[in-house]
């Protein structure tokens, strides 16, 4: 009986220390993603076209949860430019006070306690097409949609920041073809769009 005991309390002692370790793990491994130096290159309206895609790597916890599921790739959000009175905007989803779609000037999307590093993909369609793609990203921006905290691809009117682009193309007649990624843990079950597929994509360059 106390053989018994002692092995059941040595399981214990394991199953708690396991769980310790990871928890302390992860949180090491966390404050070193929220403290990475900050490389942005300083992006001008000069650099910058109106439909471009603008990708970052978060500092946030939700940041930190997709890094996770998509370690391989560089970043964890993305927005489209919106070009208005020569002044670079983005419009974009990220939960936040009142989670309502986002369109800020391009120096307070690139704010480095919000990003450690950042990149700009330009695609290969015409300015009449990519007009048309941002003022679909706008509407989402002026109805007051909200951030999807559910991921689902099926809500049309709460987006995160992967659907809204991806809508937006929809709503403009393109269709991108990028891929989806179940996920089971943390943000749900469901098909998720990461950042990355659009990189992947021919119709999409890196310039920055």
């Amino acid at each position: 009986m106390i053989k018994k005991y002692c092995s059941y309390s040595t399981l214990v002692i394991i199953i708690v220390f396991i769980l310790l370790s990871s928890t302390f793990i992860i949180t090491i491994n966390y404050k070193n993603f929220n403290h990475l130096k900050r490389n942005i290159t300083q992006i001008k309206l000069k650099d910058v076209k109106n439909g471009d895609l603008i990708l970052r790597c978060g500092r946030s916890t939700e940041s930190y949860a997709i890094h996770l599921a998509d370690s391989n790739a560089e970043f964890t959000h993305i927005g489209i430019i919106k070009i208005e009175n020569n002044i670079p905007y983005v419009i974009h989803a990220v939960p936040h006070k009142n989670n309502f779609i986002k369109k800020e000037h391009l120096n307070e999307f690139l704010n480095p306690k919000k990003a450690s590093k950042v990149a700009i993909y330009r695609t290969n369609f015409n300015s009449t097409i990519l007009k048309n793609v941002v003022m679909q990203a706008n509407t989402f921006f002026e109805k007051k949609y909200i951030f999807d905290n559910e991921y689902n691809l099926q809500t049309n009117t709460k987006l995160y920041c992967t659907e809204l682009i991806l809508k937006s193309f929809q709503n403009a007649g393109i269709h991108l073809n990028v891929q989806t990624k179940k996920i089971k843990y943390v943000i749900g079950n469901h098909a998720i769009i990461f950042p990355s597929e659009f990189t992947k994509k021919p119709h999409f360059k890196r310039v920055i």
